[in-house]
């Protein structure tokens, strides 16, 4: 009994590690989506089936107005980590292109009739199959076995907003917890308007031009891509999630016609704020994360995604000064570095 709880813990904290990198990916691209769970499933542990019922987690929530569900299985198979679910009508499903399922293994069957309609060969008879048929409702069902998948997915049927904001998260009257991050936010389990939708006119501190904001302060400016934050606007000397600059600093650059790009002591005060940090080199993605310690101290990891080498450096005075990238001292080629964000 205690292998299999310890099992069972290893499986869901790899499933909750994967949301957590999922709900990173729906926040950067506005997408407002509400964590659920699914009961009624049995958990595969080396490869036999549990004979109790457990819960999995998912995410809900829509892609050009279509229902979507991403499961997060719990599984040991290292190919498969979940499955995509997609509820369009006929409508919305002889509009998209279903070469952006090319990556999965997926099935596309009526909701009432459950006839599968999908040729894997042949996509023109598959929309064939779909016209032809009496639902009115579809299903598509597609497994994956890595994040990127789904990523291509709502990449591919995310539209860029014309306002971004800052997440806020709720408690629907439907019972689900709720993160928002577009301009028109609902709940996607029940439809009902936030009543956190973004409608306050007000100017950029950086600016001075009109844009929009939340009633917690939180929007971007149109003109300037400054992130609107109230704690940015108290702390104007410091670099404060979700922008990678000060505030101060942001004008100075404006003021000089220069993007807000950080430098490497901006990158690093944002990482001790929000603890994972990324940026690329010559092609390459570098991880740069707190790796906190015994003693409630902290070391600065930096993590080379192609080679999957990790270096420890024990302050931040030790990784600006001492830190290397392709043989070279990050503080030496850091104007070379680009992709400079909140780890993805």
């Amino acid at each position: 009994m205690r292998k299999t709880v310890k099992n069972l813990n290893k499986l869901y904290s790899l499933a909750f590690k994967n949301m957590e990198s999922m709900s990173k990916f729906l926040g950067s691209h506005c997408v407002d989506f509400a964590l659920d769970f699914h009961y009624g499933h049995r958990i595969k542990i080396g490869g036999q089936f549990t004979k109790e019922l457990y819960p999995i987690p998912l995410f809900r929530f829509k892609l050009q107005g279509i229902k979507t569900e991403c499961f997060f299985d719990v599984y040991t198979n290292k190919n498969y980590i979940g499955y995509l679910k997609l509820y369009p009508n006929k409508k919305e499903i002889l509009s998209l292109d279903l070469k952006i399922f090319a990556n999965f293994k997926y099935l596309i069957y009526g909701y009432n009739y459950q006839n599968e309609l999908y040729n894997a060969d042949d996509l023109t008879q598959t929309k064939v199959n779909i016209e032809k048929s009496k639902d009115t409702k579809f299903i598509i069902y597609a497994d994956f076995e890595k994040l990127e998948q789904v990523y291509g997915v709502v990449e591919n049927l995310t539209a860029k907003p014309s306002q971004r904001f800052a997440m806020a998260n709720y408690r629907c009257d439907c019972g689900h917890y709720v993160t928002i991050e577009s301009y028109n936010g609902s709940c996607p389990i029940c439809g009902k308007d936030s009543t956190f939708k973004r409608k306050f006119a007000t100017k950029c501190p950086v600016c001075g031009a009109k844009c929009l904001k939340d009633q917690f302060g939180n929007g971007e400016c149109q003109n300037c891509g400054w992130i609107l934050d109230k704690i940015c606007n108290k702390m104007k000397s410091r670099v404060i999630y979700p922008n990678l600059i000060s505030l101060n600093k942001a004008k100075k650059l404006y003021s000089e016609g220069k993007p807000f790009e950080p430098d490497l002591n901006d990158f690093v005060e944002a990482l001790q704020g929000y603890s994972e940090m990324q940026f690329e080199y010559n092609g390459i993605k570098y991880a740069v994360e707190l790796v906190f310690t015994d003693d409630d101290e902290y070391d600065i990891e930096l993590y080379n995604s192609k080679t999957r080498e990790s270096f420890i450096f024990k302050t931040k005075e030790d990784f600006i000064n001492n830190a290397k990238v392709d043989g070279k001292l990050l503080k030496d080629i850091w104007d070379e570095t680009t992709e400079r964000y909140w780890l993805q």
